[in-house]
């Protein structure tokens, strides 16, 4: 039975309350989805791109953001929400939207092998000699009825070389052209990169980006709402702005550093018997065992260091006699 002091829960997490230390830890291992206004942003656009009629011209979409900002999960969800089941024990034959991962080298037939086992087609053994064709690709994306195909991870086209590349992005244009199939990107911010080298495909993509959190409310709701997930049996005062900054500072901001550092502190409360998260809970190391904020890519430090130079020797009266800032 649930006790009268676990009101501070919501009424579906209380009876996980009563449960013994190993179960609840179990609990708060398991994934779990949080609502919160960027997610929210995100999957509407997504329905937009669903639910757009067919046409010899789609809407695709690039949604960026930095690793572990969840957009994958958001894109299950997505995929979830939209999955038609057609028989009683819930086989799923239609997949009017298929996720699928990139592969690493950005290739036709590895894209097409890649594609059918995100539908669930059974894998090729000998790659080299029985490479899917176009026209099987096309056959059973058709039977499955697919409008929107998603492609995670797609910055690994940037792995391959220019010509990789460009062959590449033709042949999205033309799958897209030729099903009449809408394309969702997903990938790190030096994706829109990836887009530059096909001025027909980038003008057909809108861009979407899910950023880091800030320290705001926006931040303090998300928090309060996942520790209200957890079976912790005393209150958690988890809504101080010094808090915040120290979830936002040492993370960097990235939704799998916040909530792994909760979950770890979560499982840590109930261990030792004091069944809270406070600001005490996340001084202690182990809770930030591998969590850093990233460090900013490289060509973002690069720019910044040119402008800093350029600001130097402009000021400085160097500028002028400097070749190389000169050329830069």
């Amino acid at each position: 039975m649930c006790r009268a002091e676990w009101s501070h829960l919501p009424e579906d997490v209380r009876p996980l309350a009563a449960l013994g230390n190993e179960e609840r830890i179990r609990h708060i291992r398991a994934k779990r989805w949080v609502d919160y206004p960027h997610a929210d942003r995100v999957l509407r656009r997504l329905n937009e791109i669903y639910v757009q009629p067919r046409s010899e011209r789609m809407e695709n979409m690039l949604l960026i953001g930095q690793s572990g900002m969840g957009k994958t999960t958001l894109v299950r969800k997505f995929e979830r929400t939209h999955t038609v089941r057609l028989e009683n024990n819930g086989t799923c034959r239609l997949h009017p939207i298929v996720v699928m991962l990139m592969p690493h080298d950005p290739t036709g037939p590895r894209f097409f092998s890649q594609l059918l086992k995100a539908i669930g087609v059974p894998a090729i053994d000998n790659f080299e000699t029985t490479a899917p064709r176009e026209s099987t690709v096309l056959r059973v994306l058709t039977e499955v009825q697919a409008k929107v195909i998603v492609i995670d991870e797609l910055n690994s086209v940037l792995a391959g070389t220019a010509r990789q590349q460009r062959l590449f992005l033709q042949l999205l244009r033309w799958l897209s052209n030729e099903l009449r199939v809408a394309l969702i990107g997903i990938g790190v911010p030096e994706t829109r990169h990836a887009l530059l080298s096909d001025d027909q495909l980038r003008n057909r993509f809108m861009n979407l980006e899910l950023p880091t959190w800030e320290n705001g409310d926006d931040f303090s709701h998300f928090v309060t709402r996942l520790v209200w997930s957890l079976p912790l049996r005393e209150p958690s005062p988890v809504d101080s702005r010094r808090l915040m900054q120290m979830l936002v500072g040492r993370t960097g901001g990235i939704t799998l550093g916040t909530c792994k550092a909760i979950e770890r502190a979560a499982i840590r409360a109930i261990r030792s018997g004091t069944e809270r998260l406070d600001y005490q809970a996340f001084e202690h190391e182990e809770v930030w065992d591998g969590i850093e904020a990233p460090e900013p890519p490289r060509v973002y430090r690069r720019v910044f260091g040119s402008i800093v130079r350029r600001l130097f020797y402009h000021r400085s009266g160097l500028y002028r006699r400097s070749p190389l800032l000169r050329s830069a």
